[in-house]
């Protein structure tokens, strides 16, 4: 089986801190694990008048209008991780294959319409959360992935990107190791930083976002018509455990 990343995406990996790849989830199985959501979220893509009650299980952040649920298990949702999902993902930690677990769930993370002026929103790196105490280095991952279910357009709840942040916020946390030992430390001195121009990423359906630690990012408002479908993996494993989520799962981080 050919390698599903090419040299040139790889080094844009490493020099970007980030890498949005389409191809790696067939059209078909994104269509149906998008279905899937609708039906777990038990509302009608084409009806906007069943948007507006959270459904069952769904945590509700009401000013940005996105819906949580953790442990989707669908079968539908799970054919996500496909082969090449996992092989694209050993290929950009440059390890063997098999090195490389399966996810047990996914976290849905759906962003709905609102109202208001579509503003850019301030770099965060994740993992930052005070109650999780977790170090700079050597952070609780490597490596994410965000996998999108729904065409995003510009405006439409997209993820901002700063390219090559990654190493200017490394570079800062170098500089102190002591004030800069937990993350949450990290994060209030990163709006000092000259992160250059952020990008605005407007993924298709079945697009996988990939990113490392201490990549600058930040979600965006939905200001347009129709939400926007995305889902995160989990994990029950003891290798997950250094980047927990909720009592039951921990985010998966290879």
């Amino acid at each position: 089986m050919l390698a599903p990343l090419t040299p040139d995406q790889r080094m844009r990996y490493e020099e970007d801190g980030y890498l949005l790849v389409s191809g790696l989830i067939p059209d078909g199985m994104s269509r149906e694990a998008a279905r899937a959501m609708w039906r777990i979220l038990h509302m009608d893509p084409c009806n906007p008048a069943t948007w507006d009650d959270p459904p069952p299980g769904f945590e509700h952040a009401v000013g940005a209008n996105r819906y949580d649920l953790y442990g989707v298990q669908d079968a539908d949702v799970m054919a996500c991780c496909t082969a090449a999902f996992l092989d694209a993902t050993a290929q950009l930690l440059g390890e063997p294959a098999e090195a490389v677990h399966c996810p047990d769930a996914a976290q849905a993370f759906h962003l709905f319409p609102v109202e208001r002026e579509w503003r850019a929103p301030a770099p965060h790196v994740d993992g930052i959360p005070r109650e999780c105490a977790h170090r700079t280095f050597p952070g609780p991952y490597r490596l994410t992935a965000l996998v999108y279910l729904s065409d995003v357009e510009p405006h439409g709840g997209g993820t901002m990107a700063w390219p090559g942040s990654h190493a200017k916020i490394a570079a800062l946390a170098a500089s102190d190791p002591e004030k800069y030992e937990y993350l949450h430390q990290l994060q209030p001195d990163i709006a000092a930083l000259d992160l250059g121009e952020p990008v605005e990423l407007t993924p298709s359906r079945g697009d996988v976002l990939f990113f490392r630690h201490l990549w600058a990012h930040g979600g965006t408002p939905n200001v347009s018509g129709t939400p926007r479908l995305a889902m995160r993996w989990l994990c029950s494993r003891d290798c997950c455990l250094r980047w927990s989520k909720t009592d039951a799962w921990n985010n998966w981080s290879p």
